[in-house]
């Protein structure tokens, strides 16, 4: 169990608007930087239709879904802020990912090893409430392979995001991320949330994100009346079939590489 920091007498009440979250409850490291080691899984396999939702969709499979945050930072701060209450909507689905809080190249360092030990500590502390945990994998540039690993277990089953490829130096700063992962945690399967430009050294699945359909279908040549409209109604269909955006079109699992087609 964590360890617990005892507050001074003099503290009644938490001074100003100080959040203790990260404080609170401290969990054992092998990290330099204190940042938590998650428990090694206790699965081995996920569910065949698997579905990644994001975060606080309303309309949740307990029984195959995956939470992703996959998002703006913002639409889930409430996973740090308000634990407990998050907690509540975490536990029905079949399996959360850590939280994926922002690394950039231009922050300060130490700003990014504070959104890597976020994410760590929320992870760990899952595990505490019995959730099933997959830890999300990020970095911002070379120096932050350094502890964005820190807490990973080897062997486990992790999740990284495709960054916008666009610019070539984005491209190589995530080969370098991938290649770094890949010797440092020897994952046992990478869920590629995009289509991964470059070969992963470990088995994969990539899932294509809602926005690509919708940025696919938005570049069609638009339609004429009737036919326009049967597209859009069959569209409807397809993205109203389940909760949240259709995000498992495109999945695939391979044993080793991947390279954008």
């Amino acid at each position: 169990m964590p360890r617990s920091f005892t507050q001074p007498p003099a503290w009644t009440c938490k001074p100003g608007g100080w959040d203790t979250t990260g404080t609170r409850e401290v969990f054992p490291s092998t990290s330099p930087l204190g940042i938590p080691d998650l428990v090694p899984q206790d699965f081995t396999a996920l569910p065949n239709d698997l579905r990644l939702q994001p975060y606080r969709t309303k309309r949740v499979d307990e029984s195959r879904d995956l939470c992703h945050f996959y998002l703006d930072d913002y639409r889930f701060e409430t996973t740090w802020n308000k634990p407990n209450a998050a907690l509540i909507h975490l536990r029905r689905y079949w399996a959360v990912m850590t939280p994926d809080f922002s690394l950039y190249p231009q922050w300060p360092a130490v700003v990014n090893q504070w959104n890597t030990y976020r994410s760590r500590w929320l992870g760990r502390w899952w595990q505490t409430q019995g959730l099933r945990v997959i830890p999300t994998v990020n970095w911002a540039d070379e120096p932050s392979h350094a502890y964005c690993f820190d807490g990973i277990p080897p062997g486990q089953i992790v999740s990284i995001s495709v960054p916008d490829t666009r610019r070539p130096h984005v491209v190589e700063r995530y080969r370098a991320g991938v290649d770094a992962m890949c010797e440092r945690l020897e994952p046992r399967l990478v869920i590629v949330y995009g289509r991964s430009p470059v070969s992963i050294e470990a088995p994969t699945l990539e899932i294509e994100p809602g926005w690509q359909r919708l940025r696919s279908i938005s570049l069609r040549p638009k339609a004429k009346s009737s036919e326009a409209a049967q597209m859009g109604e069959g569209y409807h269909r397809a993205s109203t079939s389940h909760a949240g955006p259709p995000v498992r079109h495109g999945a695939r699992l391979s044993s080793s590489h991947h390279s954008m087609s």
